[in-house]
């Protein structure tokens, strides 16, 4: 089930938006980049919608674990979304995931999201084109890349 905030194809959901710190402990943040494009063409794909959440995982065995949606995004037609600006999470018991989700490409889920003081952490995902009845859901671990980010002076 979806819920979004209004029928624009270019929808978009920021939670804290205007927080730049996303925080009240002075704690650094990180930047996500995420670019989607068809596995099979290389071309980019738009509207696929990502959803970014933040896990808390609770338990005396670390058994289980609440997510709470941070950020939501529809892909623009070159694939990309804006860059996401992220707190600084303590680990292990706080992770970043996102969700991947569009007609006609499995699902995509990337876990465990990196997020460091200053660093834009980068995904480049390739989705790939549903070819069997056989529902899959493919998972990503490890960022294209990482890169220090300085942002722009108007970004503050």
């Amino acid at each position: 089930m979806k819920y979004y905030s209004s029928s624009n194809k270019y929808r978009n959901t920021n939670i804290n938006k205007f927080n730049m710190n996303n925080n009240s402990n002075n704690e650094g943040t990180g930047f996500l980049e995420i670019t989607v494009s068809d596995a099979q063409t290389g071309m980019p794909v738009a509207n696929v919608d990502i959803e970014v959440f933040k896990m808390t995982i609770m338990g005396e065995f670390a058994e289980r674990a609440v997510s709470k949606l941070v950020v939501r995004y529809s892909t623009f037609e070159d694939g990309t979304i804006p860059l996401i600006e992220l707190p600084v999470i303590e680990w292990p018991l706080n992770r970043y995931f996102a969700r991947l989700d569009t007609f006609g490409y499995y699902d995509v889920s990337i876990v465990n999201i990196p997020i460091y003081d200053g660093v834009k952490t980068i995904y480049e995902v390739k989705l790939n084109r549903i070819t069997s009845p056989t529902r899959i859901r493919e998972y990503i671990r490890t960022p294209t890349r990482t890169e220090y980010y300085t942002p722009p002076i108007w970004f503050y």
